[in-house]
């Protein structure tokens, strides 16, 4: 579905190396595991998490099914991408009440439309807004080794 899938990425003022990068790949490790994802697989350039809707686990990633970060090379610059699959079940309460306000009362539709549409929206500038701060993490790795 068109609507839950995302792309974020930012620019990192770090070397390319081909060994991998493994002190940047700690960084977004520890990023997620403070704000409560699933960590799935990681590897030298790669993390891989799942949300979840635990009421423990009241975070940034709730509303997030799949989050993806990449660590590539673009025109002989560092990029850290993040690409996100977010719950369908937000989207599907958002056309819930679409749908109840286009065959039923408009005032019925609200709380769903609200729900729905404002998790959605917070999740897409909240996960916007991480990637932000990972990167600039990441960067200041540079600036403390110096």
């Amino acid at each position: 579905m068109l609507l839950s899938k995302y792309k974020f990425s930012a620019g990192l003022d770090r070397p390319i190396n081909s060994c991998g990068y493994p002190k940047e790949i700690q960084v977004l490790k520890d990023y997620i595991d403070e704000k409560k994802g699933n960590i799935v697989l990681i590897n030298e350039s790669e993390l891989i998490f799942k949300g979840g809707y635990s009421p423990w686990r009241g975070n940034i990633c709730k509303f997030i099914k799949e989050g993806k970060f990449n660590i590539r090379e673009k025109n002989q610059k560092l990029f850290l991408e993040y690409r996100i699959q977010i719950d369908k079940l937000i989207i599907y309460i958002r056309l819930f009440g679409i749908g109840l306000g286009i065959f039923l009362d408009w005032k019925v539709s609200v709380p769903f439309v609200w729900v729905g549409g404002m998790n959605w929206i917070l999740a897409i500038i909240r996960n916007n807004s991480m990637v932000d701060n990972i990167a600039g993490e990441i960067n200041q790795l540079l600036k403390n080794k110096k």
